[in-house]
């Protein structure tokens, strides 16, 4: 199985082109902007910078706006809150009394909140997983973090294909899945056995990097080098942050 992610990562837009080392870098500092960002029109203009981002990499709509709409779930629920919970300043709709600082908050976190994960899929879409691990590599990340890291992503799918045929195997069986107490047996010996094989990957897994002489080391075709362009990227992502912070911390997102 491959991962969505990996079906868009080999594109040709700019951020495509980015070399990865640069790209992370430049959307550390973006991120760390915009979570410093503490004004509704600062939050919001950091948002569109975001989404400026996402239209850059030039990826299929339809993905994208999935992912966007999955994460509303978990976005959403600071602006039903924030607006009842929070002190100051109210004022009442109908039966149900909100406060204005409230709602200010919830805005902003909203719209911060919406900007990183905007960035995030534009970073990690536009960039195969494995050179992503290899840049933070070579920003030093402690190699166990990139090896597990690694690991994970490469058999999450591998695994999760693994409880796909289980599922298949006991519909075959006329399993139904009705709640009973037969049921329930069934579904701990199905966990059981796919634990089981689990277990048994796991070992097989490491018997083989250990005969490919692996020692650590993320080590990948993939190999960086810098060009002009991706300075310039940088600069301006980085020239486009500081001008935001500027605008905020200056007085004019109000």
């Amino acid at each position: 199985m491959r991962s969505e992610v990996e079906l868009y990562a080999r594109g040709t837009s700019p951020v495509h082109a980015w070399d990865a080392r640069w790209k992370l870098a430049a959307a550390a500092l973006f991120a760390a902007v915009l979570v410093s960002l503490q004004t509704l029109a600062a939050a919001a203009l950091g948002a569109g910078l975001a989404l400026g981002w996402l239209v850059a990499a030039r990826l299929p709509a339809r993905p994208v706006l999935g992912r966007l709409a999955a994460a509303q779930f978990i976005l959403l629920p600071c602006l039903v809150v924030l607006p009842f919970s929070a002190g100051g300043e109210s004022f009442r709709v109908g039966p149900m009394e909100l406060s204005r600082e409230g709602l200010r908050l919830a805005g902003v976190l909203y719209l911060r909140a919406l900007a990183l994960v905007t960035l995030g899929l534009a970073v990690v879409y536009s960039t195969p997983m494995v050179v992503l691990l290899r840049a933070l590599q070579a920003f030093r990340l402690p190699r166990v973090l990139v090896e597990i890291a690694l690991l994970t992503y490469r058999y999450l799918f591998t695994l999760w294909w693994e409880l796909t045929r289980m599922r298949w195997a006991v519909a075959a069986r006329g399993f139904a899945g009705r709640g009973g107490l037969r049921d329930y047996r069934t579904l701990a010996q199905v966990l059981g056995v796919t634990l089981v094989r689990s277990v048994e990957r796991t070992e097989r897994i490491q018997q083989a990097l250990h005969c490919r002489g692996f020692q650590g080391r993320l080590r990948t075709l993939q190999q960086f080098r810098a060009r002009p362009t991706d300075g310039f990227k940088a600069l301006l992502a980085v020239a486009l942050a500081a001008a935001l912070l500027v605008w905020e911390r200056g007085g004019g997102a109000g």
